[in-house]
């Protein structure tokens, strides 16, 4: 099924382009809104965790399903083809990205964990934080070791 997108979403660039410039430039169009699409999904699922009334807005979380979805398959597709890139961290980026979330989950634990409910959205925050900085010290060493593994995969594949 995921070649059958790529084959699809590959095919369309085809027929949209009459040649390589054109079609380099849609490329790098279409990584510009690939890389802008995350950030509005975060600041929707933000509007939306403190829009929605007390426990529904858990559903907030659900805006940020497509993307990731999205870019599963795109990872799927390429990690067939090449080793998965070391990215280094960009922490402009990533201050940037942290805002939303920041305010969606404090949204989150102010409506679906309200004191008034005798829940505390302290802890909520607290886990929250832990589980973000556990992720951005523990993304590196993954990408690098998933990196190595899919050279290695790749390598195999080519002395067959």
């Amino acid at each position: 099924m995921i070649n059958a997108i790529a084959n699809y979403s590959l095919n369309e660039i085809e027929r949209a382009t009459r040649d390589e410039f054109e079609r380099d430039t849609l490329y790098k169009a279409c990584v510009i809104g690939m890389t802008s699409i995350p950030f509005l999904e975060l600041v929707v699922a933000a509007i939306l965790a403190w829009a929605l009334p007390g426990q529904l807005c858990m559903l907030s979380l659900l805006a940020i399903v497509p993307s990731n979805l999205g870019n599963a398959i795109g990872s799927v597709w390429m990690r067939k083809r090449v080793a998965a890139p070391l990215v280094g961290r960009n922490w402009a980026a990533i201050a940037v990205y942290l805002i939303p979330l920041i305010v969606m989950f404090t949204g989150i634990a102010y409506n679906a964990y309200a004191p008034a409910d005798d829940h505390n959205p302290a802890a909520y925050l607290i886990g929250t934080a832990v589980g973000a900085i556990a992720a951005l010290a523990l993304t590196p060493f993954y990408r690098r070791r998933q990196h190595r593994r899919d050279l290695a995969r790749l390598d195999a594949e080519l002395e067959d």
